[in-house]
């Protein structure tokens, strides 16, 4: 550890006499860091990416990583950002790989075990490199993936991730007769060349895959009008915006691939399940054809019986507990019928070998699914869309999974005002999101505003006059994005943004105020959210329901069933209302129910009745679960399932018997996932209550790991504390 230090200190005397580090200057930077190999064998190609970002007024500065240690790089880009005015990064080739640990919160949806291997339960990201308030304690490198460093993110410093630089990764996927400098060199003079093209925006393109978004579709008609909103362009005929679902076809990749290699298609957004190798599409096809789904039926039979351990004993459960015909699972193993459902398998989604000589053409393409954007594995289906032949410069991805809920599209028409997309995506930034490609690429301004906004996110980022002056743009984007720099300077109140949601006619500038007002999740938010559980707009419905369940105030249950068991309720809010009205006391929510339903007598309000009696049924449950806490007979594993729910739930009706659990047990291990756990209520109506709880403890506990943890939670409840 010491020669790790020092090596740093070094680094760190060696970038400060570089000839690089010259006077401040509002000449915007760009770092290109590149490891010693991948530049020897692409210097060329390097070189001429180098001279092409000159011409759009940014300087670049060459770093050849010849040290493999992710501190070197980050001192060297903060040297930089302090002195050369640095915008960005962009790590070519074989540059280190921070595993972050204990940091599930910064991410969206990844909680899984820490004490599953580590090269699983942690999230590559270069949050470590690009926001550097953040504070990381290194803890060591894998002794089997030497580009792996893992890092522990520290209890004192930043718990939300606000990045000062953007970052992105240019490295080769694994290609058929390519090696990855070969399509390295191939990508950056393609990037290059695109610099001369002074292309502006016209086409548009998404696409939503099965059981994404409970399949709601008016989720998807309202992104449309969203999407229309922030690209002014779409409301010309001669401009399109196209929508393609999985339903069209059953298998909707082949049209989907068709679309995406349109060379006139600007920016595909991508609604789908997936993973590192895949992209999900279909689900089982929708036919009449009774034929159809007998067919389906003894192929999922089959495939049952294939991946069991006991083949026999698999065909003869499914016989007798399923009444399959033993026909219908006959030939399971035959090599034909073998083939052609594997075939079939293969045809329902994208996978990597799809897109072997495949040319993509949309220009930007962002991957709103999980594990598509694994960058740290030596494949990874994303990298595939920008090394080849075709037009895609730059992607936006995850190297985790992610949640389905969240606003994808925040800020996205700043693309069509000339931001560059590093610049655009530097504030949407999560802990597993990546782009990958030239961050640097940059759509021409269709707008007739003269705001070199680029130029603006760096030079005045904290010119509060400027932005103040912004929020009169007529421009939606440009007054959302004022919003959102003026909430960074502390320089707006969740009273003037609560007077936005409620008055402004354009929803993603609602939505920009309803989201900056949870962040905040002050005085305000309980307003917000009974606002916001009413709007026009699906994605506000949505997301108000989902914090509704994490704020837990009693003052929502009321809206909460009462939205819920409304026919009209769209597909994927009734599912985010499902799970916060179970989360509040059940005397309150049988009371609510019956004013809501009171002398109602028809068949819907039947099937409510139905759906009330199953909720009772899981809160007569959680009742049980919470008593077993308290009882020393309860086993630890049935403890840890419970405690492990609160991250998702952040359910108050039970608050005490917690207290009392952490204040009782003698188990360390269950009191600090419960002190994680208590991370999770930021949005709570209970989260003043729960801090003063873990400074209490803190004072109590002689543990330092605990009390490590509980210093954490603190800073968590109380991100972007208002004054």
């Amino acid at each position: 550890m010491k020669r790790h230090l020092k090596f740093i200190i070094i680094i760190s005397l060696l970038v400060l006499q570089s000839e690089y580090l010259t006077a401040a200057s509002k000449t915007r930077g760009l770092a290109v860091v590149v490891d010693k190999v991948t530049y020897n064998n692409c210097k060329t190609a390097v070189d001429i990416y180098i001279t092409s970002v000159s011409s759009q007024g940014l300087k670049s500065f060459l770093i050849v990583d010849k040290w493999g240690v992710p501190d070197s790089i980050k001192i060297t880009l903060y040297n930089l950002y302090k002195n050369n005015n640095l915008e960005g990064a962009v790590f070519i080739g074989d540059i280190p790989v921070p595993m972050i640990r204990d940091a599930h919160h910064l991410s969206t949806a990844f909680k899984m075990d820490p004490r599953r291997p580590w090269h699983d339960s942690s999230i590559p990201s270069d949050r470590f490199y690009d926001d550097f308030d953040l504070k990381f304690d290194y803890i060591k490198k894998d002794s089997i993936q030497p580009m792996y460093y893992y890092y522990s993110l520290s209890a004192e410093g930043p718990q939300e991730i606000e990045c000062d630089i953007y970052s992105a990764r240019i490295k080769a996927p694994v290609t058929p007769g390519k090696t990855k400098y070969e399509l390295i060199s191939e990508y950056l003079k393609k990037a290059a060349a695109e610099k001369s093209s002074k292309r502006g925006m016209s086409q548009i393109s998404y696409f939503a895959g099965h059981g994404y978004n409970s399949d709601c579709m008016v989720s998807r008609i309202d992104e449309k009008y969203s999407l229309m909103e922030q690209f002014s362009f779409l409301n010309n005929p001669s401009r399109s915006i196209n929508y393609i679902d999985y339903k069209y076809d059953d298998n909707v990749k082949y049209r989907l691939l068709s679309e995406l290699s349109r060379k006139d298609l600007d920016l595909a957004i991508l609604h789908h399940h997936g993973s590192e190798d895949g992209q999900m599409m279909n689900g089982s096809p929708i036919s009449p054809s009774t034929d159809v789904w007998l067919s389906q039926a003894r192929k999922f039979f089959r495939g049952k019986i294939r991946n069991s351990s006991d083949t026999s004993a698999s065909k003869q459960y499914y016989i007798k507990n399923y009444n399959v015909p033993e026909s219908w699972v006959s030939n399971t193993f035959d090599p034909e019928v073998m083939k052609s459902d594997s075939l079939a398998d293969l045809a329902i989604d994208i996978n990597i070998p799809d897109l072997y000589d495949y040319e993509s053409g949309a220009k930007v393409i962002l991957f709103d699914a999980c594990f598509n954007g694994s960058f740290h594995l030596d494949d990874y289906i994303s990298g595939h869309y920008i090394f080849n032949p075709g037009g895609t410069i730059i992607v936006k991805a995850n190297s985790v999974n992610t949640l389905q809920d969240t606003w994808t599209n925040q800020l996205v028409g700043l693309m069509n005002l000339g931001v560059s997309v590093g610049n655009w995506a530097k504030g949407q930034q999560t802990l597993e999101s990546h782009l990958l490609g030239d961050p640097t690429f940059i759509f021409t301004s269709s707008s007739e505003n003269n705001i070199d906004l680029n130029d603006a996110l760096i030079n005045k980022r904290s010119d509060v006059k400027f932005w103040r002056k912004q929020l009169s743009n007529p421009i939606p984007e440009i007054k959302s994005l004022a919003m959102k720099m003026l909430f960074s300077n502390y320089a707006i109140t969740t009273d003037e943004l609560l007077k936005i949601q409620k008055e402004e006619m354009r929803a993603t500038v609602r939505l920009q105020a309803f989201n900056l007002i949870r962040t905040s999740s002050d005085k305000n938010f309980l307003a917000a959210l009974k606002l916001g559980l009413y709007d026009n707009y699906e994605l506000i419905r949505r997301l108000s329901s989902m914090f509704a369940a994490k704020n837990g105030s009693p003052e929502l249950i009321e809206d909460v069933v009462s939205l819920r068991f409304n026919p009209g309720v769209s597909k994927r809010v009734e599912f985010q209302l499902k799970g916060a009205t179970e989360i509040f006391p059940e005397d309150l929510v049988s009371a609510a129910f019956n004013k809501v339903l009171a002398g109602k007598d028809d068949e819907w309000t039947k099937r409510c009745q139905a759906q009330v009696k199953s909720m009772r049924y899981s809160m007569d449950n959680r009742e049980k679960e919470y008593a077993a806490l308290l009882d020393p007979k309860t086993p630890v594993k049935a403890k840890k399932f419970t405690i492990s729910a609160l991250r998702n739930s952040c359910e108050v009706t039970h608050l005490d018997t917690l207290f009392q659990f952490f204040r009782q047990s003698d188990n360390e291990e269950l009191k600090l996932q419960l002190a994680e756990a208590f991370g999770w209520y930021r949005y709570s109506y209970k989260k003043s209550e729960i801090a003063d709880f873990c400074r209490e403890q803190i004072n109590v506990q002689s543990s330092p790991s605990l009390k490590r943890e509980l210093t954490k939670t603190i800073n968590r409840l109380e991100i972007h504390k208002t004054n």
